[in-house]
């Protein structure tokens, strides 16, 4: 993942690409309202139906996903077995919100909520 000065380039590969039946995402900043570190237990009870990709009893979930209570949006997700996940919040519907497993989500959030507060 890699933040830019026109928003923040998401690029998979290797299996990743497979399960998530994507390569990458853009989305520019102005499209972005947010980033945190979420519990994945709690981030996967809001997936709902998945539309194109894979989920594996909790050990692996990537692709696009329909959220619960909330019509017409969908997730786009590339997450596997760690605790806790970086999630991007958009005004997107389509992904409403990026989840991904990163070593470096804490960091990452944090970079991201300081770009989003800065003029």
């Amino acid at each position: 993942m890699t933040l830019t000065d026109a928003g923040i380039d998401v690029k998979v590969s290797g299996m990743d690409t497979l399960w998530s039946l994507r390569g990458a995402i853009s989305i520019p900043w102005s499209d972005i309202v947010g980033a945190r570190v979420v519990d994945a237990k709690v981030a996967r009870k809001r997936l709902n139906w998945r539309v194109g990709g894979t989920s594996w009893f909790s050990s692996a979930t990537a692709g696009h996903f329909t959220v619960r209570n909330e019509p017409g949006v969908r997730e786009w997700w590339v997450a596997y077995r760690d605790p806790e996940f970086l999630e991007i919040e958009t005004t997107r519907d389509r992904p409403r919100r990026v989840v991904l497993q990163v070593p470096d989500r804490v960091e990452l959030a944090a970079a991201i909520t300081k770009r989003l507060e800065s003029p």
